[in-house]
């Protein structure tokens, strides 16, 4: 493997504020403490933390024709990056912070409903991916890519890439069809990224160790299937073998995208050599590291 690390997916931009501990009355207006307004998406949520970590890597992605996505573009300018201009408004989300560190999200779609295969395989033209680590991620965010996603998994493969997924979570639920779906991608991977609720959801499984044997049953041995458990840590399965990671103590104000820093930690260390039992516990302090920040900014 090169160590070099490419991330596809969604951009958008995010305004996350907080603390909100009851939503207001319609037609009033409340103050609150903290803002951030920063690049978001989990897709350049992991490539922004793999930047800060050193990692020789690049983001595949798009933005919107209009100011917001002019902002955005002017911090994805790297040798390896391949941000592409859609038509129309660059998909919004705002992330409200509630006691407890929960959240909730009000977003806008916008040019990432226009992400197909084809502009992806076209960013990819000249990407150097043979030997890489590709990370395919938010796939739910990007509607008119999803019928295609075993087609770009091949690709990679194909074009001589180790592939890992992370989909997220469907915004209509877990539906029969999009079972099918996402088991249809999870058995072309070789490492496999969701949180414990997503294999839940994915599985209709009743436990974790209950949704591992049913993913462990679709891949091969050699596939890693990690579920991201908040302050929890970490837990993977290869094969048989399963690792634990144990998150640290923190104080934590703004969870947003803590999945997707975990990702470019684990990401990091795979591409340079770790084993899935380093690598996690390496995703797992990343992650760490990342939500005890705020404002959040690109430095580790």
């Amino acid at each position: 493997m090169t160590g070099r690390v490419c991330v596809i997916g969604n951009t958008n931009l995010d305004l996350v504020m907080g603390l909100l501990p009851v939503w207001p009355e319609a037609g009033t207006e409340t103050f609150l403490d903290r803002a951030d307004f920063r690049a978001g998406g989990s897709a350049a949520n992991t490539a922004l933390v793999l930047r800060s970590l050193g990692c020789e890597s690049g983001l595949i992605s798009a933005l919107g024709s209009d100011p917001l996505g002019d902002i955005l573009r002017a911090g994805f300018t790297g040798e390896l990056d391949r941000i592409a201009r859609l038509p129309g408004q660059t998909g919004l989300s705002v992330g409200v912070l509630h006691p407890g560190a929960e959240r909730s999200f009000l977003s806008v779609n916008g040019h990432l409903g226009e992400m197909d295969l084809g502009m992806i395989l076209s960013a990819l033209e000249d990407w150097p991916l043979d030997g890489a680590l590709v990370l395919v991620s938010g796939a739910f965010a990007m509607p008119r890519l999803l019928s295609d996603q075993t087609a770009l998994i091949d690709h990679l493969r194909l074009a001589g890439a180790k592939v890992a997924i992370d989909p997220g979570w469907p915004g209509d639920g877990w539906t029969p069809e999009v079972r099918r779906q996402v088991e249809g991608w999870v058995g072309r991977v070789d490492h496999l990224l969701m949180n414990d609720k997503e294999i839940l959801g994915l599985t209709g499984a009743a436990g974790l160790t209950e949704g591992f044997d049913s993913l462990a049953s679709r891949v091969a041995d050699t596939t890693c299937l990690v579920a991201k458990i908040g302050r929890n840590g970490a837990v993977l399965r290869q094969g048989e073998s399963v690792s634990r990671a144990v998150a640290p103590v923190i104080e934590v104000f703004d969870t947003v995208g803590a999945g997707d820093a975990f990702n470019a930690g684990y990401l990091d260390a795979i591409s340079g050599g770790a084993g899935p039992k380093t690598a996690l516990q390496a995703g797992v302090n990343v992650a760490s590291r990342v939500i005890s920040r705020f404002p959040r900014g690109d430095a580790l």
